[in-house]
C-alpha cells in the first residue's frame, strides 16, 4: 500500500476488499486498515502492529521514545504527529483517556496520512 494508491489498484493488488459500494460517504470508503477518496486515493494507512517506522518507533514504544527520533514531533488530537515529508506525515496515536501524553506513555498505534485530503477526520 502507498499513499495516493487508487481503490481500484488496491484491490487489484488483493491488499483490500473495501469498495465503494459499502462507502458510508460517497467519495469516501474506509476501515482499520486504509482511508481511500476518490479525489486524491489512499489518504490514510495505518501499520500493522509489528511494524516499525525508519527510526524503530512502534506499538509500545514511548512518547520518548517518539521524541527522540522524531524531535519535530508535536501533541495533536489523540497523540503526536511529525511530517514526514511535504506530502505525508505519521500520528502516533496514545490510550484516548490520556489529556496529554508523558515520556512513558505507549505509542498503541502508527497511522501514515497524506497532508491534502478529502474523507472527514472520522474516517482518518
Amino acid at each position: 500500500l502507498k499513499l495516493g494508491m487508487t481503490l481500484e489498484e488496491a484491490r487489484a493488488a488483493g491488499l483490500t476488499t473495501l469498495t465503494w459500494e459499502n462507502a458510508a460517504e460517497a467519495e469516501c470508503v474506509a476501515d482499520d486498515r486504509i482511508a481511500v477518496s476518490k479525489k486524491y486515493g489512499i489518504e490514510r494507512i495505518t501499520l500493522p502492529s509489528q511494524a516499525k517506522t525508519s527510526k524503530g518507533i512502534g506499538v509500545g514504544s514511548t512518547f520518548g521514545d517518539v521524541r527522540k527520533a522524531y524531535p519535530a514531533a508535536s501533541e495533536y488530537r489523540a497523540g503526536w504527529s511529525v511530517s514526514i515529508d511535504a506530502n505525508a506525515h505519521y500520528a502516533f496515536l496514545g490510550e484516548l483517556t490520556n489529556e496529554r501524553f508523558g515520556e512513558a506513555d505507549k505509542v498503541t498505534k502508527i497511522k501514515i496520512g497524506a497532508n491534502d485530503v478529502y474523507c472527514s477526520m472520522a474516517f482518518l
